[in-house]
């Protein structure tokens, strides 16, 4: 199986410096779990052809809002809720891209969703392949790709 630990901690690390120009580092904890009645935004996209699955990201409304001022060039209290997920969706949009690539052909990337949890984004019917946790500006996210597990009827 496929393992994108080294490709995920790439692609996150220059994506997010060279779009935001914020510098994300890999943190050592195993699992990103948001804090108890904290707002979680998930960003994915699916893959589909030769290779069926989703990357996904997932982080703190909070730290989303920034990003989104950021993006957008706009103050962290004037940025819509529509901005804030457009902006996530981006980054899982750039980063399923990039993870999309190293993939057998032919493969198809869908349009991001961005949806609110406070549990993180479960897509039942898939096998978690890699999830990297990061840190930036105090808040950690994380970035995980899975792979469809094959059914047997």
């Amino acid at each position: 199986m496929e393992n994108f630990e080294s490709e995920i901690c790439q692609y996150t690390e220059n994506i997010w410096k060279s779009i935001l120009e914020l510098d994300v580092k890999k943190t050592p904890d195993e699992d990103y779990t948001p804090n108890a009645g904290e707002d979680v935004l998930a960003g994915c996209v699916h893959i589909s052809g030769q290779w069926e699955g989703t990357v996904t990201l997932d982080c703190t409304l909070e730290l989303a809002k920034k990003v989104a001022s950021i993006m957008f060039k706009m103050p962290e209290d004037e940025v819509p809720s529509d901005l804030i997920q457009d902006a996530l969706g981006e980054l899982t949009n750039m980063t399923g891209g990039n993870i999309k690539s190293l993939l057998p052909e032919p493969c198809f990337l869908s349009l991001p969703a961005v949806t609110m949890t406070q549990h993180g984004l479960r897509i039942p019917g898939s096998e978690t392949v890699s999830t990297v946790t990061f840190k930036c500006w105090g808040f950690k996210f994380k970035v995980s790709v899975l792979k469809k597990v094959e059914q047997n009827n």
